[in-house]
């Protein structure tokens, strides 16, 4: 279950990394996306549950960094307007 990190831009121009235990994060995000801070917020919390269900489903116990993750996504999206974009750079 490689760990894989979602390097974004919020719309201030400031950059980030989100953590994710899984590759799964691929399948909802893509390099040089744009999508609005709503749609990123949703579609993270979406991926970041899901991989920690395959850390459930492979080690007996949900991963508590992806929770984390999902908390400190949910806390910086309030920060901004929710039709601003935010830019997937890359996934790694």
């Amino acid at each position: 279950m490689p760990v894989t990190y979602v390097n974004i831009e919020w719309p201030d121009n400031k950059t980030d990394q989100v953590y994710s235990p899984s590759s799964i994060v691929e399948d909802y995000f893509s390099s040089g996306q744009e999508i609005t801070v709503e749609e990123f917020l949703s579609t993270c919390n979406t991926a970041l549950n899901e991989a920690s269900e395959r850390v459930r489903q492979k080690y007996g116990y949900a991963c508590t960094s992806a929770q984390a993750e999902s908390h400190r996504i949910n806390e910086l999206c309030q920060t901004y307007e929710h039709s601003k974009k935010v830019k997937i750079v890359s996934i790694k």
